[in-house]
Protein backbone atom coordinates (compact mmCIF):
# COMPACT_ATOMS: atom_id res chain seq x y z
CA UNK A 1 0.00 0.00 0.00
CA UNK A 2 1.10 3.59 -0.35
CA UNK A 3 3.14 5.48 1.98
CA UNK A 4 1.05 8.25 2.38
CA UNK A 5 -2.47 6.40 2.95
CA UNK A 6 -3.72 7.64 6.17
CA UNK A 7 -4.46 5.92 9.39
CA UNK A 8 -8.00 6.50 8.81
CA UNK A 9 -7.73 5.06 5.18
CA UNK A 10 -5.89 1.67 6.63
CA UNK A 11 -8.62 1.39 8.69
CA UNK A 12 -11.72 1.97 6.48
CA UNK A 13 -10.67 -0.45 4.42
CA UNK A 14 -12.10 -3.10 6.99
CA UNK A 15 -15.71 -1.79 5.89
CA UNK A 16 -14.87 -3.01 2.37
CA UNK A 17 -13.81 -6.40 3.09
CA UNK A 18 -17.65 -7.45 3.04
CA UNK A 19 -18.38 -6.46 0.12
CA UNK A 20 -15.08 -7.17 -1.81
CA UNK A 21 -14.64 -10.55 -0.22
CA UNK A 22 -18.57 -12.00 -0.06
CA UNK A 23 -18.76 -15.51 -1.43
CA UNK A 24 -20.70 -13.86 -4.67
CA UNK A 25 -19.65 -10.03 -4.66
CA UNK A 26 -22.18 -8.03 -7.35
CA UNK A 27 -21.05 -5.13 -10.02
CA UNK A 28 -23.24 -2.72 -8.48
CA UNK A 29 -21.74 -3.27 -4.95
CA UNK A 30 -18.18 -2.85 -6.04
CA UNK A 31 -19.12 0.29 -8.17
CA UNK A 32 -20.59 1.50 -5.20
CA UNK A 33 -17.71 2.20 -3.13
CA UNK A 34 -15.67 5.16 -3.79
CA UNK A 35 -12.11 5.53 -1.89
CA UNK A 36 -12.00 8.61 0.62
CA UNK A 37 -7.88 7.38 1.35
CA UNK A 38 -5.11 8.20 -1.35
CA UNK A 39 -4.26 5.97 -4.16
CA UNK A 40 -0.90 5.82 -5.83
CA UNK A 41 -1.84 6.69 -9.22
CA UNK A 42 -0.82 3.95 -11.80
CA UNK A 43 -0.37 4.59 -15.68
CA UNK A 44 -1.36 1.20 -17.35
CA UNK A 45 -1.70 0.52 -20.79
CA UNK A 46 -3.44 -2.32 -22.56
CA UNK A 47 -2.29 -4.61 -25.91
CA UNK A 48 -5.55 -6.63 -26.37
CA UNK A 49 -7.17 -8.32 -28.81
CA UNK A 50 -10.63 -8.58 -26.58
CA UNK A 51 -12.76 -6.39 -24.45
CA UNK A 52 -11.36 -4.99 -21.00
CA UNK A 53 -13.77 -2.49 -20.27
CA UNK A 54 -15.99 -5.06 -18.16
CA UNK A 55 -12.63 -5.90 -16.06
CA UNK A 56 -11.60 -2.86 -15.58
CA UNK A 57 -14.80 -1.38 -13.95
CA UNK A 58 -14.98 -4.06 -11.39
CA UNK A 59 -11.51 -4.04 -10.83
CA UNK A 60 -11.42 -0.22 -9.48
CA UNK A 61 -13.19 -1.37 -6.20
CA UNK A 62 -10.30 -4.13 -5.62
CA UNK A 63 -7.46 -1.78 -6.51
CA UNK A 64 -8.33 1.14 -4.34
CA UNK A 65 -8.48 -1.80 -1.27
CA UNK A 66 -4.83 -2.15 -2.80
CA UNK A 67 -4.18 1.81 -2.40
CA UNK A 68 -4.01 1.61 -6.57
CA UNK A 69 -5.86 3.95 -9.12
CA UNK A 70 -5.39 2.41 -12.23
CA UNK A 71 -5.28 4.79 -15.52
CA UNK A 72 -6.35 2.59 -18.25
CA UNK A 73 -4.65 3.57 -21.91
CA UNK A 74 -6.32 0.90 -23.97
CA UNK A 75 -5.21 -0.31 -27.44
CA UNK A 76 -7.26 -1.31 -30.36
CA UNK A 77 -8.19 -4.73 -30.66
CA UNK A 78 -5.39 -6.66 -32.39
CA UNK A 79 -5.16 -10.08 -32.96
CA UNK A 80 -1.67 -9.82 -34.26
CA UNK A 81 0.15 -7.62 -30.85
CA UNK A 82 1.71 -5.09 -32.98
CA UNK A 83 2.34 -3.28 -29.56
CA UNK A 84 1.22 0.30 -30.66
CA UNK A 85 3.78 2.25 -27.82
CA UNK A 86 3.34 6.03 -28.82
CA UNK A 87 4.14 8.43 -25.94
CA UNK A 88 5.36 7.98 -22.73
CA UNK A 89 6.15 4.89 -21.05
CA UNK A 90 3.17 3.36 -18.54
CA UNK A 91 4.10 2.22 -15.06
CA UNK A 92 2.88 -1.11 -16.42
CA UNK A 93 2.10 -2.95 -19.56
CA UNK A 94 -0.61 -5.55 -19.59
CA UNK A 95 -0.92 -8.18 -22.73
CA UNK A 96 -4.97 -9.37 -22.46
CA UNK A 97 -5.16 -11.71 -25.10
CA UNK A 98 -7.56 -14.72 -26.10
CA UNK A 99 -5.55 -17.42 -28.28
CA UNK A 100 -8.99 -18.05 -29.77
CA UNK A 101 -8.60 -16.09 -32.42
CA UNK A 102 -5.22 -17.60 -33.89
CA UNK A 103 -5.88 -21.17 -32.46
CA UNK A 104 -6.81 -22.37 -35.68
CA UNK A 105 -4.00 -20.73 -37.65
CA UNK A 106 -1.04 -21.73 -35.21
CA UNK A 107 -2.10 -23.97 -33.27
CA UNK A 108 0.74 -25.69 -30.96
CA UNK A 109 3.27 -22.34 -31.46
CA UNK A 110 0.28 -20.58 -29.91
CA UNK A 111 2.60 -20.02 -26.85
CA UNK A 112 5.49 -19.48 -28.88
CA UNK A 113 4.57 -16.84 -30.70
CA UNK A 114 3.29 -15.14 -27.43
CA UNK A 115 6.20 -15.31 -25.89
CA UNK A 116 7.82 -13.91 -29.40
CA UNK A 117 5.25 -10.66 -29.10
CA UNK A 118 6.50 -10.32 -25.12
CA UNK A 119 10.30 -10.28 -25.85
CA UNK A 120 9.10 -7.42 -28.68
CA UNK A 121 7.17 -5.44 -26.58
CA UNK A 122 9.99 -5.17 -23.90
CA UNK A 123 12.43 -3.80 -26.75
CA UNK A 124 9.70 -0.94 -26.79
CA UNK A 125 8.90 -0.25 -23.27
CA UNK A 126 10.68 -0.49 -19.80
CA UNK A 127 7.67 -1.28 -17.63
CA UNK A 128 6.77 -4.66 -15.85
CA UNK A 129 4.77 -6.53 -18.74
CA UNK A 130 1.89 -8.35 -17.19
CA UNK A 131 0.44 -11.51 -19.62
CA UNK A 132 -3.27 -12.61 -18.99
CA UNK A 133 -4.02 -15.23 -21.34
CA UNK A 134 -7.39 -16.66 -21.89
CA UNK A 135 -8.02 -19.95 -23.31
CA UNK A 136 -4.48 -21.65 -23.05
CA UNK A 137 -4.34 -24.81 -20.52
CA UNK A 138 -2.22 -25.28 -18.14
CA UNK A 139 0.50 -27.18 -20.01
CA UNK A 140 0.57 -24.44 -22.93
CA UNK A 141 0.60 -21.91 -19.83
CA UNK A 142 4.09 -23.62 -18.53
CA UNK A 143 5.33 -23.77 -22.38
CA UNK A 144 4.53 -20.41 -22.28
CA UNK A 145 6.25 -19.48 -19.11
CA UNK A 146 9.09 -20.97 -19.65
CA UNK A 147 9.58 -18.54 -22.91
CA UNK A 148 9.49 -15.97 -21.18
CA UNK A 149 12.34 -16.22 -18.07
CA UNK A 150 14.69 -14.88 -20.43
CA UNK A 151 12.75 -11.75 -21.09
CA UNK A 152 13.34 -9.43 -17.57
CA UNK A 153 10.32 -7.85 -16.01
CA UNK A 154 7.17 -9.90 -18.11
CA UNK A 155 5.23 -12.13 -15.57
CA UNK A 156 2.38 -14.27 -16.80
CA UNK A 157 -0.64 -14.88 -14.79
CA UNK A 158 -1.80 -17.84 -13.89
CA UNK A 159 -5.39 -17.73 -15.60
CA UNK A 160 -6.35 -21.45 -16.76
CA UNK A 161 -5.80 -22.06 -12.88
CA UNK A 162 -8.11 -19.12 -12.01
CA UNK A 163 -10.18 -19.87 -14.05
CA UNK A 164 -10.46 -24.03 -13.71
CA UNK A 165 -12.08 -24.02 -10.38
CA UNK A 166 -15.21 -21.89 -12.57
CA UNK A 167 -18.54 -24.16 -13.25
CA UNK A 168 -19.02 -21.18 -16.45
CA UNK A 169 -16.15 -19.23 -17.67
CA UNK A 170 -17.21 -18.80 -20.79
CA UNK A 171 -20.58 -17.51 -22.26
CA UNK A 172 -20.74 -16.92 -26.10
CA UNK A 173 -24.05 -15.16 -25.95
CA UNK A 174 -22.35 -12.42 -24.50
CA UNK A 175 -19.20 -12.39 -27.23
CA UNK A 176 -21.36 -10.23 -29.60
CA UNK A 177 -22.85 -7.69 -26.72
CA UNK A 178 -19.40 -7.13 -25.09
CA UNK A 179 -16.74 -8.38 -27.44
CA UNK A 180 -15.48 -11.30 -25.29
CA UNK A 181 -16.37 -14.69 -24.91
CA UNK A 182 -15.82 -14.40 -20.89
CA UNK A 183 -18.71 -14.97 -18.75
CA UNK A 184 -19.75 -11.97 -16.01
CA UNK A 185 -18.43 -14.04 -13.33
CA UNK A 186 -15.44 -14.79 -14.75
CA UNK A 187 -14.83 -10.78 -15.29
CA UNK A 188 -15.43 -10.30 -11.63
CA UNK A 189 -13.15 -13.23 -10.75
CA UNK A 190 -10.51 -11.63 -13.17
CA UNK A 191 -10.73 -8.24 -11.69
CA UNK A 192 -9.92 -9.56 -8.00
CA UNK A 193 -7.08 -11.48 -9.22
CA UNK A 194 -5.72 -8.36 -11.36
CA UNK A 195 -6.23 -5.69 -8.45
CA UNK A 196 -5.41 -7.62 -5.62
CA UNK A 197 -2.89 -10.18 -6.63
CA UNK A 198 -1.18 -9.75 -9.86
CA UNK A 199 -0.70 -6.29 -10.52
CA UNK A 200 0.39 -5.99 -6.50
CA UNK A 201 3.03 -8.54 -6.95
CA UNK A 202 3.97 -6.65 -10.20
CA UNK A 203 4.93 -3.66 -8.06
CA UNK A 204 5.88 -3.92 -4.79
CA UNK A 205 7.73 -7.03 -2.72
CA UNK A 206 6.03 -9.32 -1.10
CA UNK A 207 4.73 -8.60 2.39
CA UNK A 208 6.26 -10.35 5.10
CA UNK A 209 3.97 -11.64 7.94
CA UNK A 210 0.97 -12.24 9.05
CA UNK A 211 0.51 -11.43 13.11
CA UNK A 212 -2.63 -12.26 14.61
CA UNK A 213 -5.15 -12.14 17.47
CA UNK A 214 -5.95 -15.26 19.69
CA UNK A 215 -9.70 -15.44 20.86
CA UNK A 216 -12.45 -15.04 18.65
CA UNK A 217 -10.11 -14.87 15.47
CA UNK A 218 -8.18 -18.35 15.68
CA UNK A 219 -10.82 -19.84 16.87
CA UNK A 220 -14.27 -18.99 18.18
CA UNK A 221 -14.61 -18.15 22.09
CA UNK A 222 -12.68 -16.56 24.86
CA UNK A 223 -9.83 -18.67 26.17
CA UNK A 224 -9.85 -17.12 29.65
CA UNK A 225 -13.63 -17.87 30.11
CA UNK A 226 -14.18 -20.99 27.75
CA UNK A 227 -10.22 -22.72 28.41
CA UNK A 228 -8.96 -24.80 26.26
CA UNK A 229 -12.62 -25.99 25.14
CA UNK A 230 -12.77 -22.71 22.63
CA UNK A 231 -14.35 -24.00 19.36
CA UNK A 232 -12.33 -24.21 16.12
CA UNK A 233 -15.27 -24.08 13.55
CA UNK A 234 -14.70 -25.05 9.81
CA UNK A 235 -14.07 -21.58 8.76
CA UNK A 236 -11.44 -21.18 11.99
CA UNK A 237 -9.69 -24.34 10.77
CA UNK A 238 -9.42 -22.88 7.14
CA UNK A 239 -8.09 -19.35 8.44
CA UNK A 240 -5.19 -21.24 10.37
CA UNK A 241 -4.52 -23.90 7.39
CA UNK A 242 -4.84 -20.51 5.60
CA UNK A 243 -1.78 -19.01 7.69
CA UNK A 244 0.31 -22.59 8.06
CA UNK A 245 0.60 -22.42 4.13
CA UNK A 246 1.91 -19.31 3.99
CA UNK A 247 4.73 -19.74 6.87
CA UNK A 248 5.23 -22.45 4.27
CA UNK A 249 5.83 -20.09 1.50
CA UNK A 250 8.24 -17.99 3.98
CA UNK A 251 5.83 -15.58 5.50
CA UNK A 252 6.64 -15.06 8.91
CA UNK A 253 3.25 -15.61 11.74
CA UNK A 254 3.37 -13.74 14.86
CA UNK A 255 0.74 -13.74 18.03
CA UNK A 256 -0.18 -10.73 19.77
CA UNK A 257 -2.42 -11.39 22.04
CA UNK A 258 -4.19 -10.11 25.48
CA UNK A 259 -4.00 -13.73 27.24
CA UNK A 260 -1.80 -15.84 29.55
CA UNK A 261 1.30 -16.97 28.33
CA UNK A 262 0.98 -20.16 30.44
CA UNK A 263 -2.81 -20.26 29.18
CA UNK A 264 -1.74 -20.36 25.56
CA UNK A 265 0.94 -23.16 25.91
CA UNK A 266 -1.49 -25.06 27.26
CA UNK A 267 -3.98 -24.62 24.98
CA UNK A 268 -1.80 -25.22 22.10
CA UNK A 269 -0.66 -28.35 23.92
CA UNK A 270 -4.09 -29.64 23.91
CA UNK A 271 -5.86 -29.22 20.94
CA UNK A 272 -3.82 -31.08 18.94
CA UNK A 273 -6.88 -30.51 15.92
CA UNK A 274 -5.31 -26.95 15.32
CA UNK A 275 -3.59 -26.76 12.11
CA UNK A 276 -1.47 -24.56 13.98
CA UNK A 277 1.17 -25.37 16.46
CA UNK A 278 2.53 -22.76 18.76
CA UNK A 279 5.76 -23.11 17.19
CA UNK A 280 4.23 -22.47 13.88
CA UNK A 281 4.99 -18.39 15.27
CA UNK A 282 8.35 -16.64 14.90
CA UNK A 283 7.05 -14.04 17.59
CA UNK A 284 4.84 -14.31 20.55
CA UNK A 285 3.52 -11.78 22.18
CA UNK A 286 1.30 -12.19 25.38
CA UNK A 287 0.13 -9.79 27.82
CA UNK A 288 -2.26 -7.10 29.02
CA UNK A 289 -0.25 -3.88 26.99
CA UNK A 290 -1.20 -2.10 23.52
CA UNK A 291 -1.69 -4.14 21.07
CA UNK A 292 0.69 -1.06 19.26
CA UNK A 293 3.50 -1.72 20.98
CA UNK A 294 3.33 -5.77 20.85
CA UNK A 295 3.40 -5.38 17.39
CA UNK A 296 6.52 -3.17 17.85
CA UNK A 297 8.37 -5.94 19.31
CA UNK A 298 7.20 -8.51 17.00
CA UNK A 299 8.96 -6.28 14.11
CA UNK A 300 11.98 -5.85 16.39
CA UNK A 301 12.03 -9.96 16.52
CA UNK A 302 11.39 -10.57 13.13
CA UNK A 303 13.98 -7.80 11.77
CA UNK A 304 11.37 -6.38 9.50
CA UNK A 305 9.36 -2.68 9.28
CA UNK A 306 5.81 -2.61 10.25
CA UNK A 307 4.44 -1.99 6.66
CA UNK A 308 5.43 -5.50 5.84
CA UNK A 309 3.09 -6.39 8.17
CA UNK A 310 -0.74 -7.34 8.27
CA UNK A 311 -2.34 -7.74 11.31
CA UNK A 312 -5.76 -9.46 12.10
CA UNK A 313 -7.78 -8.55 15.15
CA UNK A 314 -11.83 -9.22 15.28
CA UNK A 315 -12.04 -6.11 17.98
CA UNK A 316 -12.53 -2.89 15.60
CA UNK A 317 -11.22 -0.82 18.67
CA UNK A 318 -7.97 -3.01 18.86
CA UNK A 319 -7.43 -2.41 15.23
CA UNK A 320 -7.97 1.21 15.56
CA UNK A 321 -5.34 1.65 18.23
CA UNK A 322 -3.24 -0.15 16.02
CA UNK A 323 -3.34 2.00 13.11
CA UNK A 324 -3.34 5.32 15.17
CA UNK A 325 -0.30 4.41 16.36
CA UNK A 326 1.48 2.27 13.24
CA UNK A 327 -0.86 3.52 9.75
CA UNK A 328 1.86 1.95 8.09
CA UNK A 329 0.23 -1.88 9.12
CA UNK A 330 -2.33 -3.67 6.92
CA UNK A 331 -5.59 -4.87 8.88
CA UNK A 332 -8.10 -7.84 8.73
CA UNK A 333 -11.23 -7.38 10.62
CA UNK A 334 -12.11 -11.21 12.19
CA UNK A 335 -15.45 -11.18 11.69
CA UNK A 336 -18.42 -13.63 13.23
CA UNK A 337 -17.85 -15.39 10.19
CA UNK A 338 -14.29 -16.55 9.50
CA UNK A 339 -14.70 -17.64 6.14
CA UNK A 340 -14.80 -14.21 5.73
CA UNK A 341 -11.37 -13.44 7.30
CA UNK A 342 -9.89 -16.49 5.37
CA UNK A 343 -10.93 -14.90 1.83
CA UNK A 344 -9.65 -11.50 3.00
CA UNK A 345 -6.08 -13.33 3.74
CA UNK A 346 -6.67 -14.84 0.20
CA UNK A 347 -6.37 -11.85 -1.31
CA UNK A 348 -5.03 -8.98 1.08
CA UNK A 349 -2.76 -7.08 -1.37
CA UNK A 350 0.69 -7.94 -0.85
CA UNK A 351 0.62 -11.27 -0.03
CA UNK A 352 0.19 -13.37 -2.73
CA UNK A 353 3.52 -13.91 -4.97
CA UNK A 354 5.11 -15.65 -8.36
CA UNK A 355 6.26 -18.21 -6.99
CA UNK A 356 7.93 -19.81 -4.34
CA UNK A 357 11.93 -18.91 -4.23
CA UNK A 358 14.55 -20.94 -2.46
CA UNK A 359 14.73 -17.62 -0.12
CA UNK A 360 11.59 -17.99 0.76
CA UNK A 361 12.26 -21.83 2.23
CA UNK A 362 15.05 -20.43 4.43
CA UNK A 363 13.64 -17.53 5.77
CA UNK A 364 11.78 -18.77 8.59
CA UNK A 365 14.62 -21.30 9.39
CA UNK A 366 17.27 -18.68 9.08
CA UNK A 367 15.18 -16.53 11.97
CA UNK A 368 15.06 -19.24 14.31
CA UNK A 369 18.96 -19.96 14.02
CA UNK A 370 19.58 -16.25 14.88
CA UNK A 371 18.89 -16.82 18.64
CA UNK A 372 21.96 -19.49 18.59
CA UNK A 373 23.93 -17.45 17.50
CA UNK A 374 23.58 -14.81 19.51
CA UNK A 375 23.99 -16.93 22.34
CA UNK A 376 27.40 -17.91 20.75
CA UNK A 377 28.14 -14.12 20.38
CA UNK A 378 27.60 -13.69 23.97
CA UNK A 379 29.47 -16.98 24.81
CA UNK A 380 32.71 -16.30 23.10
CA UNK A 381 35.37 -14.61 24.41
CA UNK A 382 36.16 -12.72 21.25
CA UNK A 383 35.17 -11.76 17.85
CA UNK A 384 37.85 -14.79 16.38
CA UNK A 385 36.56 -17.53 18.65
CA UNK A 386 32.68 -16.60 17.61
CA UNK A 387 33.35 -16.74 13.91
CA UNK A 388 35.38 -20.07 14.55
CA UNK A 389 32.36 -21.53 16.15
CA UNK A 390 30.11 -20.36 14.04
CA UNK A 391 32.21 -21.39 10.32
CA UNK A 392 30.78 -19.01 8.32
CA UNK A 393 31.08 -19.55 4.51
CA UNK A 394 31.02 -16.63 1.92
CA UNK A 395 30.20 -17.34 -2.21
CA UNK A 396 30.59 -14.51 -4.16
CA UNK A 397 29.41 -14.96 -7.70
CA UNK A 398 30.34 -12.77 -10.36
CA UNK A 399 27.37 -12.10 -13.74
CA UNK A 400 25.04 -14.66 -11.65
CA UNK A 401 22.21 -14.45 -14.41
CA UNK A 402 20.23 -17.19 -13.11
CA UNK A 403 20.16 -15.59 -9.73
CA UNK A 404 18.73 -12.06 -11.38
CA UNK A 405 15.30 -12.76 -9.75
CA UNK A 406 16.74 -12.88 -6.58
CA UNK A 407 19.19 -9.90 -7.39
CA UNK A 408 16.18 -7.67 -8.06
CA UNK A 409 14.33 -8.71 -4.85
CA UNK A 410 16.96 -7.85 -2.37
CA UNK A 411 17.23 -4.61 -4.33
CA UNK A 412 13.75 -3.51 -3.67
CA UNK A 413 12.93 -5.72 -0.27
CA UNK A 414 16.35 -4.65 1.57
CA UNK A 415 15.37 -1.64 3.91
CA UNK A 416 17.88 -1.37 6.12
CA UNK A 417 20.90 -1.94 5.10
CA UNK A 418 20.20 -0.44 1.15
CA UNK A 419 23.08 2.38 0.28
CA UNK A 420 21.30 3.82 -2.32
CA UNK A 421 17.84 2.78 -2.17
CA UNK A 422 17.65 2.59 -6.33
CA UNK A 423 15.23 -0.42 -6.08
CA UNK A 424 16.19 -1.53 -9.14
CA UNK A 425 13.32 -3.21 -11.46
CA UNK A 426 14.06 -6.70 -13.39
CA UNK A 427 14.97 -4.45 -16.92
CA UNK A 428 17.78 -2.24 -14.94
CA UNK A 429 18.93 -5.57 -13.10
CA UNK A 430 19.22 -7.21 -16.47
CA UNK A 431 21.60 -4.56 -17.59
CA UNK A 432 23.82 -4.55 -15.37
CA UNK A 433 24.45 -8.35 -15.88
CA UNK A 434 24.37 -8.16 -19.47
CA UNK A 435 25.84 -4.81 -20.20
CA UNK A 436 29.46 -4.53 -21.02
CA UNK A 437 31.42 -2.51 -18.16
CA UNK A 438 28.31 -2.74 -15.45
CA UNK A 439 28.24 -5.61 -13.27
CA UNK A 440 26.02 -7.33 -10.55
CA UNK A 441 27.62 -9.60 -8.02
CA UNK A 442 25.90 -11.81 -5.38
CA UNK A 443 26.94 -12.76 -2.24
CA UNK A 444 25.84 -15.88 -0.54
CA UNK A 445 25.84 -17.00 3.19
CA UNK A 446 26.06 -19.87 5.55
CA UNK A 447 27.12 -21.05 8.46
CA UNK A 448 26.96 -24.22 10.47
CA UNK A 449 23.30 -23.29 11.83
CA UNK A 450 21.93 -22.61 8.43
CA UNK A 451 22.46 -21.79 5.10
CA UNK A 452 20.76 -18.28 4.36
CA UNK A 453 21.33 -18.36 0.46
CA UNK A 454 21.76 -15.41 -1.51
CA UNK A 455 21.86 -12.57 1.19
CA UNK A 456 23.85 -9.70 -0.59
CA UNK A 457 23.95 -7.81 -4.21
CA UNK A 458 26.30 -5.45 -5.20
CA UNK A 459 25.71 -3.64 -8.60
CA UNK A 460 28.01 -0.95 -10.62
CA UNK A 461 30.38 -0.57 -13.51
CA UNK A 462 34.13 -0.79 -14.15
CA UNK A 463 35.85 1.65 -16.30
CA UNK A 464 39.56 2.08 -16.81
CA UNK A 465 40.09 0.25 -13.70
CA UNK A 466 37.78 2.32 -11.32
CA UNK A 467 35.14 0.76 -9.45
CA UNK A 468 31.80 2.31 -8.97
CA UNK A 469 29.27 0.93 -6.48
CA UNK A 470 26.16 2.02 -7.83
CA UNK A 471 23.98 0.25 -5.07
CA UNK A 472 25.07 -1.94 -2.13
CA UNK A 473 22.35 -4.32 -0.16
CA UNK A 474 22.78 -6.97 2.52
CA UNK A 475 19.44 -8.23 3.80
CA UNK A 476 18.74 -8.02 7.37
CA UNK A 477 18.90 -11.64 8.07
CA UNK A 478 22.67 -11.13 7.05
CA UNK A 479 23.25 -8.06 9.90
CA UNK A 480 24.59 -8.96 12.84
CA UNK A 481 27.39 -10.91 12.29
CA UNK A 482 29.77 -8.30 11.46
CA UNK A 483 30.49 -9.43 8.24
CA UNK A 484 29.43 -6.96 6.15
CA UNK A 485 33.50 -5.40 5.08
CA UNK A 486 34.20 -8.88 4.16
CA UNK A 487 31.58 -9.51 2.07
CA UNK A 488 32.17 -5.87 0.54
CA UNK A 489 35.79 -6.87 0.11
CA UNK A 490 35.64 -10.25 -0.95
CA UNK A 491 32.97 -8.84 -3.74
CA UNK A 492 35.16 -6.15 -4.42
CA UNK A 493 38.44 -7.95 -4.78
CA UNK A 494 37.19 -11.06 -6.87
CA UNK A 495 35.42 -8.23 -9.68
CA UNK A 496 38.49 -6.12 -10.08
CA UNK A 497 41.96 -7.33 -8.07
CA UNK A 498 44.04 -4.72 -8.80
CA UNK A 499 41.66 -1.88 -8.00
CA UNK A 500 42.87 0.14 -5.07
CA UNK A 501 39.74 2.29 -4.61
CA UNK A 502 36.23 1.88 -4.68
CA UNK A 503 33.59 4.62 -4.93
CA UNK A 504 30.09 4.25 -3.07
CA UNK A 505 26.90 6.02 -4.08
CA UNK A 506 24.84 6.26 -1.32
CA UNK A 507 21.55 7.93 -0.02
CA UNK A 508 19.46 9.01 3.16
CA UNK A 509 16.66 7.21 3.88
CA UNK A 510 13.84 6.78 6.38
CA UNK A 511 15.32 3.29 7.71
CA UNK A 512 18.85 2.92 6.06
CA UNK A 513 21.03 4.28 8.94
CA UNK A 514 22.53 0.23 9.07
CA UNK A 515 24.02 0.40 5.57
CA UNK A 516 25.41 4.76 6.44
CA UNK A 517 26.57 4.11 9.21
CA UNK A 518 28.71 0.80 8.07
CA UNK A 519 29.96 3.74 4.84
CA UNK A 520 30.88 6.02 7.87
CA UNK A 521 33.08 3.32 9.36
CA UNK A 522 34.19 1.97 6.45
CA UNK A 523 35.18 5.20 4.79
CA UNK A 524 36.30 7.21 7.89
CA UNK A 525 34.36 10.17 6.43
CA UNK A 526 31.08 12.19 7.21
CA UNK A 527 28.18 11.64 5.10
CA UNK A 528 26.47 14.39 3.05
CA UNK A 529 22.55 13.64 3.05
CA UNK A 530 23.34 11.45 -0.34
CA UNK A 531 26.44 11.79 -2.71
CA UNK A 532 29.60 9.31 -3.49
CA UNK A 533 32.19 8.32 -1.22
CA UNK A 534 35.45 6.41 -1.83
CA UNK A 535 36.76 3.64 0.24
CA UNK A 536 40.41 2.47 -0.17
CA UNK A 537 40.24 -1.46 -0.32
CA UNK A 538 43.28 -1.96 1.60
CA UNK A 539 41.46 -0.65 5.03
CA UNK A 540 38.55 -3.43 4.15
CA UNK A 541 39.14 -6.91 6.33
CA UNK A 542 41.05 -9.43 4.00
CA UNK A 543 39.57 -13.11 4.27
CA UNK A 544 43.18 -14.42 5.33
CA UNK A 545 42.92 -12.95 8.72
CA UNK A 546 39.48 -14.51 9.48
CA UNK A 547 38.10 -18.19 10.03
CA UNK A 548 35.69 -17.82 7.29
CA UNK A 549 35.49 -20.00 4.06
CA UNK A 550 35.65 -17.83 0.84
CA UNK A 551 34.29 -19.31 -2.64
CA UNK A 552 34.29 -17.35 -5.85
CA UNK A 553 32.48 -18.56 -8.99
CA UNK A 554 33.46 -16.26 -12.04
CA UNK A 555 30.80 -16.46 -15.04
CA UNK A 556 31.54 -15.68 -18.22
CA UNK A 557 31.47 -11.94 -18.37
CA UNK A 558 29.28 -11.16 -21.08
Amino acid sequence: MPADVTSQGSFERCAWSECLFAPHPTRRALLGLKPAWACRELKVRAHRNHSFEHVISAAGAWAAYAGIRMHWAEAPYDDALSMQVAGEPPDLEVIWYDVEAVRSAIGDEVPNWLGARAASLRKLSPAPILMVVIGLDASAEQVLREQITAVPGVRLAPTAQVLAGMANPFDDRLRRLSGSRLSEAANLLLAKELACRWVPAMLAPRLKAVIVDLDQTLYGGVLGEDGVQVRLSPGHAALQSALKSLREAGVFLGVVSKNTREDVEALFAARTDFPLRLSDFSAVEIGWGSKSDAIKRACVQLRIDPSAIVFIDDNPGELLEVTAHLPQVGLILAAADADQARRNLDYFPGLWSWGLSSTDLVRVADLHAETQRKSLSLQAADKLAYLRELAPKLEVSLWPTTLQGRLHELSNKTNQFNLNLSRLDEVAVHQYLHQPGKFAIAVGLSDRLTDSGIVAAMFGSVTDGEITVDEWVISCRALGRELEGLMAASALRALAPAAKVARFHYTSGPRNSPGRDWLVKASGQALAPEGVVAITLSTLPEIADLPISLTIQRNERP
